[in-house]
């Protein structure tokens, strides 16, 4: 289980930035002047070394193209750590810190529109609908905290 912690805080949690950054909050900073992002970068300060990087253009295609593949690896893993458990769970039966960790993940890949990766691996697929399913899940996700949804209002 510490392994696959590891794996999920080094590959796909810091590989779904790079979508996040484009897909969601690009086309808004698009539309600032400079003086307002670099006000909003200065208000941030946990994110605002990452924000003035990327600045007003967003992540290179290069950039972004390895960032998904590194997703769709992850997604991979996952599968196979899925059916080497037995599931439901990453690591079998009983819920873990690695589902826990995993999960962001997978739920900002979605609210992307990148739920496609796993739409043929029926375990991811089971997997996630199983955690949309526990009550901690709509407690956690409720209307207006997903990534889409915060920055459209």
């Amino acid at each position: 289980m510490r392994s696959l912690i590891r794996y999920i805080d080094e590959v796909p949690t810091p590989a779904v930035r790079v979508p996040s950054y484009n897909i969601a909050f690009l086309p808004h900073y698009r539309d600032m002047t400079e003086a307002d992002f670099v006000a909003l970068a200065e208000s941030k300060p946990l994110r605002k070394e990452f924000l003035l990087s990327m600045g007003r253009t967003g992540f290179p295609a290069e950039e972004m193209n390895k960032a998904l593949e590194r997703l769709r690896r992850a997604i991979l893993r996952m599968s196979e750590t899925l059916r080497a458990s037995g599931g439901p769970w990453l690591m079998g039966p009983d819920l873990t810190l690695a589902d826990i960790a995993m999960m962001p993940v997978l739920v900002r890949m979605d609210d992307l529109g990148l739920g496609t990766m796993w739409e043929r691996l029926r375990e991811v697929a089971r997997w996630l609908a199983a955690f949309r399913a526990r009550p901690s899940y709509s407690k956690t996700f409720y209307f207006g905290s997903l990534l889409t949804e915060s920055i459209r209002t």
